[in-house]
């Protein structure tokens, strides 16, 4: 079994955001069906996307099933679990920027072992670790937090960024996984913890 740094980083993203799509499901008070369809959206829909597109075949989830089993395992954790009401929104939160955080930084080590290019692979960085929490918010009939002020894809971004140029000056892979991690999951937290958001059009103008 492959228990590589890596891998564990894999499998810890995967937990974290079928954590967050299993507390969006309680919050609409979905069944252990839909409880475990949300946990899959965040854990591998960005994921999905990005295989297709670089054409890494068979996708992630098909050629290691483990991915699928850590996702329903979450969600069904989720489910017989008490949370209070309360405090649900919160953990989803918190879940959904570390998974972020993760996704983002393996995502963009990965398009780059595929030689995509520094460019393309922060942006397939990006799109693997918001894809599917938007994927997750619209199935829920919420606006995703990528379209909304909140500094969401901007972590995504740092993250990607961070792995690139640590990649770069030779830090090593586990070494800038952990700087990429580190980084964009520390500017999701102060956002959250501060209210940071981005200027929306039209914000300073006059009534």
């Amino acid at each position: 079994m492959d228990l590589s740094f890596v891998y564990l980083l894999e499998m810890t993203g995967t937990a974290a955001f079928a954590v967050s799509g299993a507390l969006a499901a309680s919050r609409k008070n979905m069944d252990i069906f839909g409880f475990c369809v949300l946990a899959l959206m965040p854990a591998v829909g960005g994921g999905t996307i990005r295989d297709i597109i670089i054409n890494r075949v068979p996708v992630f989830w098909i050629a290691d099933n483990r991915y699928i089993a850590v996702a329903i395992i979450a969600a069904l954790i989720v489910f017989f679990t008490s949370y209070r009401p309360g405090s649900r929104r919160q953990i989803l939160i918190w879940m959904d920027a570390l998974g972020l955080a993760l996704f983002a930084a393996l995502g963009t080590e990965i398009c780059l072992q595929h030689d995509t290019g520094p460019l393309v692979a922060i942006m397939l960085g990006v799109t693997t670790a918001v894809t599917g929490g938007m994927i997750r918010d619209i199935i829920c009939n919420e606006i995703p937090l990528i379209l909304s002020r909140e500094i969401y894809a901007t972590a995504a971004f740092v993250a990607a960024v961070c792995y690139v140029l640590a990649n770069n000056i030779g830090l090593g892979e586990p070494l800038s996984l952990g700087i990429a991690v580190i980084a964009g999951f520390a500017i999701r937290a102060l956002a959250i913890i501060y209210d940071w958001s981005l200027p929306s059009f039209g914000m300073h103008k006059g009534k």
